[in-house]
């Protein structure tokens, strides 16, 4: 059916966009506030800061990679 790939290429586009945007994402929203880290006293200031950044970003494109899943499972099925 012509919708379930629409809405396969949907996700994957959200998604893909996602990950490929993850670094300006997290820093427009400033997303690595947020992020938590169990042994910053055994850091610098920049390392701390880079980690955080760096696990912000991370977790972004994990998001990225959950939203396009189900376009790929719907891609391959309609596909197949």
């Amino acid at each position: 059916m012509l919708i379930l790939k629409i809405v396969g290429f949907l996700f994957l586009i959200a998604g893909f966009g996602t990950v490929f945007g993850a670094r300006y994402l997290a820093r427009k929203f400033n997303l690595d506030k947020n992020a938590k880290c169990d042994f910053e006293h055994e850091m610098t200031e920049e390392e701390l800061e880079k980690y955080k950044f760096d696990k912000a970003t991370v977790n972004v494109k994990m998001i990225g990679m959950l939203v396009s899943i189900p376009g790929l499972i719907l891609i391959l099925m309609e596909f197949r």
